[in-house]
């Protein structure tokens, strides 16, 4: 969850864009032009933002099917993009209460059907499916099958404008949308890159990009350190892969010492 104390809602993030570049304490009504253009300069910085680095703010579940007994692959919808980051692991859950009964960490799509442990369950991301280890035991049919996720940012949407603002009353934007919250733990970050395109758009302003360029990415930089210095290393699942060093064919698993199990925790 953000932090409260750093939220910026709509009316707050244009005024901090505007403010921040003209260097002047303005209110500005929502039906103006410049509020338009600006919310479409902040909605165009969180696409922007979200493709900088895969945010774990923007990281989700979302439930992709049903396992079913003796089904091994499961197709996805094309607007679904899998997050495969480190330990993220699909996870099969009972629909009651959604506590994952059964983990499924990934593995490269080649490597998929080399696992010779058919126990332990396994998946890899083909295109456009889920493709498992091995089928779906009796013991798991009727668990969602719940995939980790990268959402994309919610965006601000306005009521349409009128072709000729002479002639017809300009729409009044929803209260309800004026105090939405951008959607980023660090909305100044947003700010900034809505700063750097609205400043690219004003012809008296470019003189400025560079600056505001160089102010964003010390500012990125500065979160994505702190994002990596205070969070604990991530649990590694190690695995044993057999690899045939003579031309006999024979593994190097063979030479394992006695009792030694393929699976190690």
């Amino acid at each position: 969850m953000a932090n409260p104390e750093l939220q910026l809602t709509l009316d707050e993030a244009v005024h901090e864009v505007l403010q921040r570049l003209n260097g002047l304490t303005q209110t500005w009504l929502p039906e103006s032009d410049k509020y338009y253009s600006t919310v479409r300069f902040i909605n165009q910085a969180l696409r922007s933002v979200a493709t900088e680095i895969e945010w774990s703010y923007y990281a989700s579940t979302e439930e992709v099917g049903v396992a079913a007994t003796g089904i091994s692959t499961v197709p996805l919808r094309a607007s679904i993009r899998p997050r495969i980051n480190i330990d993220d692991s699909v996870r099969l859950c009972r629909p009651t209460d959604d506590y994952p009964m059964v983990w499924a960490h990934f593995l490269p799509r080649e490597a998929i059907h080399k696992v010779p442990d058919r126990s332990q369950l396994w998946v890899a991301h083909e295109k456009s499916s889920l493709v498992f280890s091995r089928s779906f035991k009796r013991s798991e049919d009727g668990l969602k099958i719940m995939l980790p996720v990268m959402r994309e940012p919610k965006l601000f949407r306005l009521p349409p404008r009128p072709e000729d603002p002479q002639e017809t009353e300009m729409p009044e934007v929803p209260l309800e949308t004026r105090q939405s919250l951008v959607d980023f733990e660090w909305p100044d970050l947003v700010v900034m890159r809505a700063m750097y395109f609205y400043a690219q758009a004003d012809p008296q302003m470019q003189p400025r990009v560079q600056t505001i360029e160089a102010n964003y990415s010390d500012l990125m930089y500065a979160l994505r350190d702190r994002d990596q210095r205070n969070t604990d290393a991530p649990f590694m699942n190690p695995y044993f892969v057999p690899i045939e060093n003579s031309i006999h064919g024979h593994s190097a698993s063979s030479h394992r010492p006695q009792g030694e199990s393929w699976w190690t925790h």
